[in-house]
């Protein structure tokens, strides 16, 4: 497993803001809005998809940012400890090193996930983890 080094993740810690002051601008149009989450910046973007009743691992990553961007209702996202009922298009940038996870009870869910910094499966550390999953490397 290749891991950063602890220079590389001491310079993405100090990173506290990954969209350099850019803010998601929501531009309304005749037929609908339009929601631009991120403009001109290197990322990987993920849609996320929970089904009711399930639940992520509580998890952390060493080396990059998430910005969750949520697009329906009906999630609970923990992070650190702390829990948030997240609205449509409601965003929470979650740190390096910040435990999260984010679950559904009643209603499917749905949300777009961008993150800042390398994208590696060896970055994601499980804390916790329901279906048994605890310390393993997260599999694609």
């Amino acid at each position: 497993m290749n891991l950063p080094s602890q220079a590389s993740i001491t310079r993405i810690k100090k990173m506290t803001d990954p969209r350099q002051g850019q803010k998601t601008i929501q531009s309304s149009r005749p037929w609908g809005d339009i929601h631009m989450v991120v403009r001109n910046q290197k990322c990987s973007v993920d849609l996320t998809e929970v089904k009711p009743g399930e639940r992520a691992s509580l998890h952390s990553h060493a080396i990059r940012h998430e910005l969750f961007h949520f697009l329906d209702v009906g999630a609970v996202l923990e992070i650190d400890g702390e829990l948030f009922h997240p609205k449509a298009h409601e965003e929470f940038l979650i740190k390096p090193g910040q435990k999260h996870r984010f679950w559904t009870e009643d209603t499917i869910f749905r949300m777009l996930v961008v993150s800042f910094g390398e994208w590696k499966v060896e970055d994601q550390i499980r804390h916790e983890d329901d279906y048994g999953r605890k310390g393993e490397t997260l599999k694609l």
